[in-house]
């Protein structure tokens, strides 16, 4: 083979190829199991007839290396990899189902996750239940985020409900990904001692297998307090959220480190992007005086980190206690939280989507009895409430 054309040759190869983060390589290792799921439904218009919706996902997904793509582990070099492998329209095909029970039973049911090795990490079907048509989509998390799918929902409903497409683009590549490669293996962890992680007492005397699942949507009393204080304190709502929850841990959890989830946009400017660039960022919980100050210094916190272009080194590989703000991810899409198994020990999240703001925390039934979460969850509006005073 002449030079030139073995140099041409690595580099389509490279450009078509990437190793998978790290939080990739956590999701592939649980593959096909009911972990990681994102499945999404969308009720249909009469005047939306399936061929033109079917066009229309296969046009969307065909703009996008990231859903467009095949995993694989090599053994002799204990790495994971993901291949672009282009989609043709004579393998794309929607499903259609007709189902008795209502759409989120449906989906809530199902078991099998999405096996990564074998297939591109999304799945669709048409529900049908009585005289209602739905779109049901489902990604595997590994290929896309919240951000993700909020940039691939305006483009599939601009071209369906609007026909309007997206400006050509260059050919597809994963070079986001090989970024975060590259910034990843650049940090260096600190040596010495690391900060004891954030736990909250394992109280579950008869383990039961799975996830618990429990949501406190919040009123408008409580949401306008929020904002009150968030004005009041000249800071961000998520920054009164994640206080409140620090000074409810703060009461019954012992050690210092927890997570939050970040996202590799923030340093790297992606946002119109569809991929997974989901990170960990490290928090520790200090000792504070009062609410407000404990506020404040959050607030600070993550407006650093948000500045600071350098990657902060993640020191613990798992943090039992993680945290997320989520605001308006979605425009048409409906959520279903549908996975069987924890992603974490311990998971509060904070969501503000289509006019409701609530709390929801996911948490180990073989670890955390449903009576902590209970109260937990009554503590956190209970600070909440204080606010409105």
């Amino acid at each position: 083979m002449p030079e030139q054309v073995r140099k041409e040759y690595q580099k389509e190869v490279w450009e078509d190829s990437s190793e998978l983060t790290q939080l990739q390589r956590k999701m592939f290792i649980c593959n096909k199991l009911p972990i990681y799921r994102l499945p999404l439904l969308y009720p249909l218009e009469p005047a939306i007839s399936y061929t033109a919706l079917e066009t229309a996902l296969f046009e969307t997904i065909k703009e996008q290396a990231a859903l467009q793509v095949k995993y694989s582990y090599e053994p002799t070099q204990r790495r994971f990899y993901q291949q672009y492998v282009p989609l043709q329209r004579e393998e794309f095909k929607v499903g259609r189902e007709y189902t008795d029970e209502e759409p989120r039973h449906y989906i809530e049911r199902k078991q099998a996750g999405i096996d990564l090795s074998k297939d591109y990490p999304w799945r669709l079907w048409f529900l049908e239940r009585l005289d209602r048509r739905y779109l049901y989509i489902e990604f595997h998390h590994i290929a896309i985020d919240g951000l993700g799918i909020r940039c691939f929902e305006e483009a599939l409903f601009n071209r369906l409900l609007n026909g309007i497409s997206g400006p050509p683009a260059d050919k597809p590549s994963l070079t986001t990904y090989r970024k975060i490669n590259e910034l990843q293996q650049r940090v260096n962890i600190p040596s010495g001692s690391s900060p004891e992680l954030l736990r909250l007492p394992m109280l579950q005397t008869e383990p039961a297998p799975g996830v618990g699942r429990l949501t406190k949507p919040l009123d408008q009393r409580s949401q306008a307090a929020v904002e009150r204080t968030a004005k009041k304190l000249g800071v961000t709502k998520n920054a009164v959220y994640q206080g409140i929850l620090e000074e409810v841990l703060s009461h019954s959890c012992t050690g210092q480190a927890y997570g939050t989830i970040g996202n590799w946009r923030l340093k790297l400017g992606n946002f119109d992007e569809v991929g997974c660039y989901v990170q960990i960022n490290p928090k520790l919980l200090r000792v504070e005086s009062n609410v407000e100050e404990r506020i404040r210094h959050i607030f600070m916190d993550n407006l650093k980190s948000l500045l600071n272009r350098e990657v902060v080194p993640v020191v613990h590989a798992e943090y039992p206690l993680m945290y997320s703000y989520e605001e308006d991810m979605f425009r048409h899409f409906q959520y279903i939280p549908a996975d069987r198994l924890c992603k974490f020990e311990l998971y509060f999240r904070v969501y503000c989507h289509d006019h409701e703001t609530g709390f929801e925390v996911e948490y180990s039934r073989a670890k955390y009895t449903d009576e902590q979460m209970i109260e937990m969850t009554r503590e956190f509006r209970l600070l909440i409430d204080s606010l409105v005073e």
